[in-house]
């Protein structure tokens, strides 16, 4: 339960960031290199934020697809 939240809290920064970027008109000006360095580094400080916000609410414990037998 605690993988859906932080996939949950995940999705949500991940909208307002790439909604931010449409409103700013990123997808306009990607090929000006002042704009591509700067989505470029967004994008990777977006996915650290994914990072931090999944270990912070789940924890060490990996997401388990398939549960194990008894």
């Amino acid at each position: 339960m605690k993988s859906i939240k932080a996939f949950a809290l995940m999705g949500v920064w991940s909208v307002f960031v790439g909604s931010v970027l449409y409103l700013a008109e990123a997808h306009l000006n990607y090929r000006d290199v002042f704009w591509a360095a700067g989505i470029a580094v967004t994008v990777l400080v977006t996915h650290m934020v994914n990072m931090a916000i999944y270990f912070r609410v789940a924890g060490n414990t990996p997401f388990r697809w398939f549960r194990e037998p008894v």
